[in-house]
């Protein structure tokens, strides 16, 4: 009888390391793939955030290009005008949004981006128009201000899509 308890004994153990195993693995998987769905989760909100941001930008100076072009009874109402539809684009609410979340480096980039963005609105504002060098310059301060904060926004988004 000795060697039929052996049997059943190593049968047992066998059996027991086995399921250990595969609970094991089956636990070990389930974490490889949270993390990554939590990684790809963060990925996409870093993206639209991002883009978010950047559309914003985006129409608040159209918007303000337009306002700059319309027939105004004077100065002050275009002024207003321009720093109404600058406040309506939604870009200070997505700036902050980013901005709450965001890497310093990332914050640093779209602040850059978002200052030059005012400083159209208040060349716009004091009376220049589309063709004037004050606006050119400011134009061209904001185009790179952008470009510089895509960088770093394309730099952060790959260090996650790792």
């Amino acid at each position: 009888m000795a060697p039929s308890v052996g049997v059943e004994w190593s049968s047992l153990v066998g059996t027991g390391l086995g399921a250990v195993l595969g609970v094991g693995a089956t636990l070990v998987g389930e974490h490889v793939r949270w993390r990554r769905t939590a990684r790809d989760s963060r990925l996409q909100d870093r993206r639209t955030l991002y883009a978010d941001c950047l559309v914003s930008f985006r129409r608040a100076h159209e918007a303000m290009r337009l306002a700059a072009d319309e027939e105004h009874a004077n100065p002050q109402v275009r002024a207003a005008r321009i720093r109404q539809v600058h406040q309506a684009s939604g870009c200070d609410e997505a700036r902050e949004r980013l901005i709450l979340t965001a890497s310093r480096d990332v914050a640093a980039a779209i602040d850059a981006s978002y200052i030059s963005l005012r400083q159209i609105r208040e060349v716009l504002a004091s009376g220049a128009t589309v063709p004037t060098p004050d606006y050119q310059a400011a134009r061209q301060a904001h185009r790179e201000a952008t470009e510089a904060a895509r960088n770093v926004l394309r730099r952060d988004l790959d260090s996650l899509d790792i």
